[in-house]
């Protein structure tokens, strides 16, 4: 086998991987709207098409970067904002945020971060084994 079959052999291989650890992640917290979000377009897309959430942190940590070197808000109108826009943020990252309102993200946020910490150590715990 070549190089170049090999890396697209790898490539869909990492995308199975990638669309069956989403969909376990979604399976194991049903009684949330983001998991019957997030498992409904797992459902719907092929694993080409998905959006890998994994491009979410880097955004995240580039975003907050640049942030922290503003100035202070002296106005409570323009902190008011401030946390508008990262509250849009938040909608942007949870899985079916952008159709709910913010007391509904609020509410679903909590689970989806406990469930990425779990799906984390659980492919940390994968890895590890395998590399030992």
């Amino acid at each position: 086998m070549n190089k170049s079959s090999s890396k697209t052999n790898h490539q869909s291989f990492e995308k199975t991987v990638k669309h069956e650890v989403d969909m376990a992640f979604a399976l194991s917290a049903q009684e949330f709207a983001w998991s019957r979000f997030l498992q409904q377009k797992l459902l719907s897309s092929p694993h080409d098409d998905l959006i890998s959430t994994s491009s979410y942190p880097s955004e995240i940590l580039e975003r907050s970067s640049k942030k922290q070197g503003g100035e202070k808000h002296q106005d409570r109108d323009e902190e008011g904002g401030e946390i508008k826009k990262r509250l849009k943020e938040l909608q942007k990252l949870l899985p079916g945020g952008e159709e709910m309102n913010m007391e509904e993200i609020l509410s679903e946020i909590g689970s989806y971060i406990v469930c990425l910490e779990l799906q984390m150590i659980v492919l940390k715990s994968i890895v590890q084994d395998n590399t030992s």
